[in-house]
């Protein structure tokens, strides 16, 4: 269309279609009195999609998002596809290589009051920096009419891509480091300061502008920039005012930049945590520099080297913990003068604290317990009214740092007799039940006992207290192997991670209806089934509470305004009762392990009776094959489940660290 034709007067008629009894589309025309009829953008309200100036824009802009200018003109013909796509890759490089995404360009309206050959085109970018923050800004693109194609063409520059004021420059992202929230106890004692608190202030008198020191203190430590103005400014001179007290880690990140900011003064406190070095170090996890894979997964909150959380809870509430980087979007000037000018300035977010129910005096019992283990250990306790997981605990001390507790997966042998027994014992078994225990059955192929004992025809609970596999094994066709899976899940072998907050192994035991050797094999913790201590320690723990237990480990703020806050804070609420006979047999049972079985490791520690079960969990393909060591139980109100890897007896091996356990946490 030709700029003649656009410049003559222009009548508009509106011509409403209705299509349809069901579907009312209502279609815009602008007649011009040359004849020729174009189309209205309902989005764009007086531009006309068939305006040549404006497909030309939306076809740069298009190009500009993707990064893809092939087939692209512009009216200097010596710039390539490759070399416009270098071009703006080298605007923005600052931008993305900083996190940002984007952009997404708008073109909002075409103006051609500059002539018939030429046109204005109003555009707007914005860029998605992370943590629900953008940058928009709007910017003008020369669109002309090329002599030479024939056609309108966006008369580029790198200009184009920035706005006003950042002509001849490059743009980048300053990124500032949020302070980091803390783990808490449920008594408010930090689980992870370990370096002491620096407290930046500032005092009037030692600085020219004030209120430009409070602004730029405020933007780098993620407090409120008004507030603190006004605090700063209703000050005495020489008065000092706190901005924030942050961790010596936190404070170290920003040093350079806060300490030279006139007027600001700082003290520094000695760290004086309450808890022992490496208090449960696996499960509070790590912090350190964000790899490319966290920050590709980070949504634009992390680029990579930003300080992340890598492991265990740190991780797992990062989100949290981090709050937002400030940020501050500057232009660059490419004259060789690297002139800065700040675009826009985002204040930092302060991370927010994150309070765990892990008990100062069961972790440090369970640290102390599993410290001088030799082989790689773990153990999990856990509250019996509430579910709330009271320590985690990986040993020995030179490997506590990975939470084995959590993320890898074992067999639980004969823990895991626990369930098979609740299942029979629903299906009509009783403690006092005759049945057999011989040295060895077949069950589609050998299933024997430990050394191979055997106590002839005794009661369930003997059997049970010595832990007679052949016991176990041969009454596995009394059950289906989906009984015994939904028997399972029910005291805890279930998938964990939205119950707890944070990944979990997830546990296995599989059905499988049709394999009657599969399925007598996982009767005693064998075949398939696989879980870790936080499983064998909530089986243990539901039957002691006689609910099926949630695993608690954060404890959330309550909103005193909702009504359903006591209701959804409540751990047990909608948790399934456990049948009660049945259970109350078992516990029984689980009593006799320990006064008259394989468990009499705990006979004698005080603090009350315990219940528990031992399990010696065959595992790979040695021949004999090696085993894990684990034993599982109750005293009062903590459950427990300790693992020992590659220890062989549970009774002789797991046992006695469960008895140093049990005994520390007595004499707390």
């Amino acid at each position: 269309m030709k700029e003649s034709a656009r410049s003559a007067a222009v009548v508009v008629v509106a011509v409403l279609a209705v299509v349809g009894a069901t579907f009312g589309v209502a279609a815009y025309f602008l007649t011009r009195t040359t004849g020729s009829t174009v189309t209205v953008d309902p989005d764009r309200p007086g531009v006309d999609l068939s305006d040549p100036a404006l497909v030309a824009a939306d076809e740069f802009a298009a190009a500009v998002e993707s990064g893809d200018f092939e087939g692209v003109a512009v009216a200097d013909a010596s710039l390539s596809s490759a070399k416009l796509a270098e071009q703006v890759q080298f605007t923005f490089a600052g931008l993305t290589t900083a996190g940002a995404s984007g952009p997404q360009v708008s073109v909002e309206s075409v103006d051609h009051a500059a002539g018939e050959a030429s046109a204005a085109a109003a555009v707007q970018v914005t860029w998605t920096l992370g943590g629900g923050r953008a940058w928009t800004y709007d910017t003008t693109w020369p669109v002309v009419e090329s002599d030479r194609s024939e056609r309108w063409v966006v008369d580029f520059s790198p200009n184009v891509l920035v706005p006003a004021g950042a002509e001849d420059s490059v743009v980048r992202i300053d990124r500032t480091a949020a302070p980091r929230g803390q783990i808490l106890d449920r008594n408010g004692t930090s689980l992870t300061s370990r370096g002491g608190t620096v407290t930046v202030g500032i005092r009037r008198s030692r600085a020219d502008d004030p209120e430009a020191s409070a602004r730029a203190a405020a933007a780098l430590v993620g407090v409120d920039a008004e507030e603190l103005v006004g605090r700063v400014m209703a000050a005495g001179s020489d008065e000092f005012v706190p901005v924030a007290v942050l961790e010596r880690a936190a404070y170290d990140l920003i040093r350079d930049q806060i300490r030279p900011i006139p007027g600001t003064v700082f003290t520094e406190q000695a760290g004086e945590n309450a808890m022992p070095e490496g208090y449960a170090v696996g499960v509070l996890g790590s912090v350190g520099p964000s790899t490319a894979e966290l920050a590709a997964a980070s949504d634009g909150r992390l680029v990579e080297g930003d300080q992340t959380g890598l492991s265990g809870i740190q991780l797992a509430r990062n989100d949290v913990l981090a709050g937002s980087p400030g940020l501050r979007i500057e232009a660059v000037a490419t004259d060789g003068s690297e002139t800065v000018t700040t675009l826009e300035e985002f204040a930092a977010t302060a991370g927010r604290d994150v309070t765990v129910t892990l008990d100062p005096a069961v972790q440090m019992a369970a640290d102390a317990a599993l410290a001088g283990t030799t082989d790689p250990a773990a153990l999990v306790a856990v509250r019996v009214s509430t579910g709330e997981v009271v320590a985690v605990a990986n040993g020995p001390s030179s490997a506590a740092a990975y939470n084995r507790a959590f993320v890898n997966r074992y067999p639980p042998g004969s823990t895991f007799k626990v369930v098979t027994a609740l299942a029979y014992l629903q299906d009509g078994l009783g403690p006092d039940d005759i049945v057999p225990c011989p040295a060895t059955i077949v069950a589609g192929k050998r299933f024997q006992n430990a050394g191979e004992f055997a106590l002839g025809d005794v009661t369930f609970r003997r059997a049970f207290a010595r832990s007679c596999n052949t016991t176990i094994v041969g009454r596995s066709s009394e059950i289906t192997s989906q009984e015994l899976s939904d028997t399972a899940s029910l005291l805890g072998f279930r998938d964990l991670d939205a119950e707890l907050g944070m990944d979990v192994f997830g546990t296995s035991v599989p059905v499988h209806e049709g394999d009657a050797t599969l399925h007598a094999a996982n009767t005693i913790g064998q075949g398939h089934v696989e879980g870790n201590p936080l499983h064998v320690a909530l089986m243990v723990g539901s039957v002691a509470n006689g609910r099926s237990l949630s695993p608690r480990l954060f404890i959330e703020p309550v909103d005193p305004n909702d009504p359903d806050a006591g209701q959804a804070h409540d751990p047990l609420a909608g948790r399934p009762e456990l049948p009660a006979g049945p259970v109350a047999a078992l516990r029984e049972m689980m009593r006799e392990v320990v006064t008259n079985g394989t468990g009499t490791a705990l006979a004698g520690v005080p603090g009350g009776p315990v219940h528990a079960k031992t399990g010696t969990a065959e595992y790979g393909t040695e021949d004999p094959p090696r085993s894990h060591a684990w034993i599982a139980g109750y005293q009062g109100d903590i459950a427990f489940a300790v693992v020992v890897e590659g220890g062989g007896s549970g009774g002789s091996v797991a046992g006695p660290v469960a008895a140093d356990f049990l005994t520390r946490l007595a004499s707390a």
